[in-house]
């Protein structure tokens, strides 16, 4: 059965984003909630067996992992990341996943995930465009290490949810799904406070240029691989590729290039390690006007040669 899903992630991962229905047929035991196809709650106290998630899948849902014990190396977006004690993992749809390591020399890992499709996000009345800047840290550093009084209180939302299901069935789905909204913007205050902590300083963003920060990303991350050019951008948004760099870099820290390169770099990366894709189909795909440019655009930003990454 392992190898069956393995097998499937891997002829489909290029076409094929997993749902929550389908992690949840990923984690061996543990489910102790759920709502249909769109949300679950899990809570995993064995010895993992994670082979068939070695292989890299798309997320189409929203997806926290919080690590009670033990410890997971994964990655996300190709880049590594590890889950101790304490650690939150915050995956956003689209984004890559990976399990490097999934602790087989412990005794132990305890996960508890909560995992949502992004239309029952929408169903219980959160608009997700307006957590893009967060998402964007999220998609920077998904990990946050708790404080224990962020823990109690992920305990509780947990215990709750279980409790609810427990006392009321007839409306433990409308109960449930008031409460993961809470969840939701719960997390997104784990993310500022975790920011704060860090002592970050983050740019002072005004209404305007939050505003359009997130019509750039919107088309940024629907465009990127067709359009390379400021110009597209701005013209798309009515004003001038110079305007445009401004906002773009006060109320994010980088340019609009540096955003449309890592976009460009993060699909090329993808193509090149996980498909059999070769390079020039690789530069076709990503719309560069030919081979040698794209050849040049990666190593200038990568230090390596298509090549050379993708035997790596």
């Amino acid at each position: 059965m392992d190898q069956l899903i393995a097998t499937n992630i891997m002829t489909t991962f290029s076409e094929t984003l997993i749902t929550p229905s389908r992690i949840k047929q990923m984690i061996p035991s543990g489910v102790t909630f759920g709502i249909g196809d769109d949300f679950f709650i899990a809570r995993m106290q064995e010895k993992p067996q994670f082979s068939y998630l070695r292989y890299p899948f798309r997320v189409d849902c929203y997806m926290a992992a919080y690590c009670v014990e033990g410890t997971v190396n994964c990655s996300v977006n190709l880049t590594d990341y590890q889950l101790t004690s304490g650690t939150l993992l915050l995956i956003t749809p689209g984004n890559i996943v990976k399990i490097t390591d999934s602790g087989s020399h412990e005794k132990y890992l305890k996960l508890t995930i909560i995992c949502a499709s992004t239309s029952f996000i929408s169903g219980i009345g959160i608009n997700p465009s307006k957590f893009l800047i967060e998402a964007m840290d999220v998609l920077r550093d998904p990990c946050i290490h708790l404080s224990d009084e962020e823990t109690n209180m992920l305990r509780r939302y947990v215990d709750l949810a279980l409790d609810i299901t427990k006392a009321n069935p007839q409306f433990a789905q409308e109960s449930i799904a008031g409460l993961a909204a809470s969840v939701f913007y719960q997390f997104a205050g784990f993310l500022a406070d975790s920011k704060k902590r860090q002592e970050q300083e983050l740019p002072v963003r005004t209404t305007r240029q939050r505003q359009m920060l997130e019509q750039f990303m919107k088309m940024a991350i629907n465009d990127h691989a067709r359009e390379h050019l400021v110009g597209y951008y701005a013209d798309k948004m009515c004003v001038t590729p110079k305007y445009l760099s401004k906002i773009v870099k006060e109320a994010s820290g980088r340019s609009v290039p540096e955003w449309l390169n890592e976009l460009l770099i993060l699909d090329a990366k993808n193509m090149l390690r996980h498909t059999d894709m070769n390079i020039k189909e690789i530069s076709a795909a990503l719309n560069f006007p030919s081979q040698s440019f794209f050849f040049r655009f990666f190593k200038n930003h990568t230090g390596q040669t298509p090549t050379q990454y993708r035997v790596e």
